[in-house]
């Protein structure tokens, strides 16, 4: 059995038409690198981190040479990355063109419904900045 995740939040002052406003944004916890991750992979395993982290980077060269080709990438699980296209409309199919159309081109990701379903599970938690900002509660 897993543990509940939770994810916390904090509300943060905004201005709108020169009055104060209220949001509730999240309060991200850690910034994990690829080499922290290949260690944390590593010691679930009998692989060094070494080892972990050149894979997981073959495996990102991979995804990144797919996307750039046109293709979308699923890792089960997790979700799929997909080349993605903003472009505003125009009037004719002449005017159609990358120069008049094209506002952005990036990386897209839906993520799995596996992954949809484990955030719709997860609870809330407001921070307290008393409170040790990298505890967590179980």
């Amino acid at each position: 059995m897993s543990k509940r995740r939770y994810w916390t939040y904090e509300a943060k002052k905004k201005k709108v038409l020169k009055q104060d406003k209220w949001v509730a944004t999240l309060r991200r916890q850690d910034h994990l690198t690829l080499d922290k991750t290949s260690e944390m992979v590593s010691v679930r395993g009998s692989i060094l981190p070494s080892e972990v982290s050149g894979v997981l980077r073959a495996y990102l060269e991979q995804i990144r040479y797919h996307v750039l080709a046109g293709d979308s990438v699923n890792i089960e699980g997790l979700g799929t990355f997909y080349p993605k296209l903003s472009s505003k409309m125009v009037d004719t199919v002449a005017d159609a063109t990358v120069a008049n159309c094209v506002k952005d081109i990036s990386i897209g990701f839906r993520p799995s419904n596996e992954l949809k379903e484990v955030i719709n599970k997860s609870g809330f938690r407001v921070f307290a900045p008393a409170d040790n900002a990298t505890s967590r509660e179980e």
